[in-house]
């Protein structure tokens, strides 16, 4: 029996230990994704690489809070004072909400405040008319993002602004896909959607180049874009305007 205890121990003690282990990367993982994980991530476009992963779950966190917080998985709306607050996911259906909101709220606001990772492009361009419409100006403020389809929102703005310590990308986007539709089919759907951006951002006064961005950047990925970038792209107004 004692011959084959020791065996039978061994195996235990290897089974705890691969549990152990892998309860420490879960934790490593888990402090990496809301903690401390790439720290050059949200870092503004002059401290951190131009290509960087998208982590459009996550943002970056205020004073005091820890390194990362978690980025709301549908738009959240709010006013105060002159300016509306629109914060998180860009989720289909949050163009409709947005104008249920404004309907029910009636802000008296002139500026929009964005944080945003992103989402659905379809939303984000019928949210942009709506903030077009209203005339409303849009800013991205200290610390916050605006990734992936946000910056249709930025666009929208009747006069654009973003902070110093803001971050601004754009990146390929998703615009749904069909695997009932033969493939000839499912390009020609990619490239209408294509086409319907760039008819909203020339109706926005955005150049086009801003697409060439998005193109060349996989949906892993974000292009920060820099301060001189986004002005040549007119994604902000002439500051010494105001």
């Amino acid at each position: 029996m004692r011959f084959l205890s020791t065996p039978q121990a061994a195996i235990k003690l290897v089974l705890l230990s691969q549990v152990v282990l892998g309860t420490a990367i879960v934790a490593l993982d888990l402090r990496h994704g809301t903690g401390n994980a790439a720290p050059n991530l949200f870092a503004p476009s002059t401290q951190g690489p131009s290509i960087r992963p998208y982590r459009p779950d996550l943002r970056p966190a205020g004073t005091g809070a820890p390194a990362m917080r978690p980025m709301p998985e549908k738009l959240e709306f709010a006013s105060d004072a002159d300016i509306i607050r629109i914060t998180g996911q860009i989720a289909p259906g949050d163009a409709d909400r947005f104008v249920a909101w404004l309907d029910s709220t009636r802000p008296q606001s002139s500026r929009v405040l964005l944080d945003s990772s992103g989402g659905s492009v379809s939303d984000a361009l019928a949210m942009g008319h709506t903030i077009r419409a209203a005339g409303y100006a849009t800013e991205v403020g200290q610390g916050a993002v605006c990734l992936s389809a946000c910056p249709y929102l930025l666009a929208a703005g009747t006069t654009r602004e973003v902070a110093d310590t803001a971050v601004v990308g754009v990146h390929q986007h998703y615009f749904g896909k069909n695997t009932l539709l033969p493939a000839f089919m499912a390009v020609s759907d990619v490239q209408r959607a294509q086409a319907s951006v760039m008819d909203y951002l020339t109706e926005m006064g955005i150049d086009l180049r801003l697409m060439a961005y998005a193109l060349r950047t996989p949906p892993e990925d974000i292009r920060v874009l820099d301060r001189s970038e986004m002005r040549e792209l007119a994604l902000i107004t002439d500051e010494d305007s105001g």
